[in-house]
């Protein structure tokens, strides 16, 4: 079985059925619900996202945008209109009266866009967003408010051009304020999400599924009264694998492993914290290793194989944005797990409001969570086990 570290797709996702089938279900009825997920990093957002498109594209017949904005590079506002904009046009391109691509209103001249549109038979709203959006692009105007509101606005008045119900999925969603604009690479910040809220509250035929991987960030957008998206979209938070979701993911990926205990299949649970990604880095060392029987001693050379070839690639990333202060930190977690906040300090000889403060914004960030009075764990134990044996954090 071919295992991967990007979305598993159609018959390789596992598990997930019953979030999968409430959003198909609920992104594809007459209710307007739209969706916030969480979780920490590498849960399997995306693949439950892109599994969903895929189902209410394929059986539903639903048009889905889906825009990543992790993946939007360069980092600015041009590129994420162009990138948005095809995404919208690609998800209505069969209820299009004509056949064209954003590409090739890209590359038509100033002059003959506004025929070169009307010859498509679209929708005076439609065109409208269009215009402006190229011409953000083009670096031909400069009103970054007006170019983002054609350019959120383009799905739903496509889904009102066809009479048709349409899903807006924006994956990573809280990194809409770090896009930039202008000569100056101005952050937009704060203001794209509130611009997003405003417009979405006056969509009848779009529904709207956001994604991030900060618990209390997301909360921050949905939960609470203040909240730019309360009472207007539905929060679920993503857990690791269940264990008969484990099981699943053993009998796809690995029918043929054997282990020589219970415990010993425990213990492969427990060190992927049930984590998708971490599961696909285990496997495919077990799979690599060619292990039909797995023992505890084997486990413990599979982890430090995936550790030594994989870990500064999929772990390095989550301490890159950190403080030093939060990094002692999490070093001292790693290495004694019932370690209190006053031997934190003591062993990394800090004060300890800053070990307290820097633990806050750790179980903000979803790095680490907080199990009761002065007790904090992992959530991704192989993390954890990857700075124990990282010198060079």
């Amino acid at each position: 079985m071919a295992f991967t570290l990007t979305p598993a797709l159609a018959d390789d996702f596992v598990g997930r059925k019953e979030i999968t089938s409430e959003l198909v279900n609920q992104l594809s009825s007459r209710n307007k619900i739209g969706y916030s997920l969480s979780g920490v990093r590498r849960i399997g957002k995306t693949s439950i996202l892109k599994e969903v498109e895929r189902r209410l594209t394929e059986n539903r017949k639903v048009p889905v945008a889906y825009v990543s904005v992790w993946r939007v590079s360069p980092n600015t506002i041009d590129e994420f209109v162009r990138v948005a904009n095809r995404a919208a046009l690609n998800a209505f391109r069969n209820r299009l009266p004509a056949k064209f691509k954003f590409e090739e209103l890209l590359v038509t001249g100033k002059a003959a866009l506004t025929r070169f549109l009307n010859s498509l038979k679209l929708s005076a709203k439609v065109t409208d967003d269009l215009e402006v959006s190229i011409s953000y692009v083009r670096r031909e105007a400069s009103d970054v408010d007006d170019a983002l509101t054609g350019c959120f606005s383009l799905i739903e008045h496509l889904g009102e051009m066809t009479r048709t119900n349409s899903v807006l999925i924006v994956d990573e969603f809280p990194s809409l304020v770090d896009l930039t604009y202008g000569a100056k690479n101005q952050k937009i910040g704060d203001s794209m999400i509130k611009l997003i809220r405003t417009l979405y509250e006056g969509f009848k035929r779009t529904k709207l599924v956001i994604s991030g991987s900060y618990r209390q960030t997301m909360r921050n957008l949905v939960a609470k009264q203040s909240a730019p998206f309360y009472k207007q979209l539905l929060l679920r938070e993503i857990e690791p694998f269940s264990e008969s979701e484990y099981k699943e993911f053993l009998q796809h990926y690995l029918p043929g492993l054997k282990f020589t205990r219970d415990a010993v299949r425990e213990q492969l649970y427990r060190i992927s914290s049930g984590i998708p990604y971490n599961l696909q880095l285990l496997g495919s060392e077990i799979q690599l290793q060619g292990l039909n029987h797995l023992s505890s001693e084997k486990l413990s050379g599979v982890v430090d194989g995936v550790l030594r070839k994989e870990g500064e690639l999929s772990f390095k990333e989550f301490v890159d944005d950190l403080t030093p202060s939060e990094v002692k930190v999490l070093r001292a977690l790693a290495r004694s797990s019932d370690i209190k906040p006053s031997g934190i300090a003591a062993q990394q000889f800090m004060d300890k409001d800053t070990v307290g403060y820097s633990l806050s914004l750790l179980v903000n960030k979803g790095i680490i969570v907080r199990r009761g009075r002065g007790a904090y764990v992992f959530p991704d134990n192989l993390f954890g086990e990857w700075l124990k044996s990282s010198d060079d954090l």
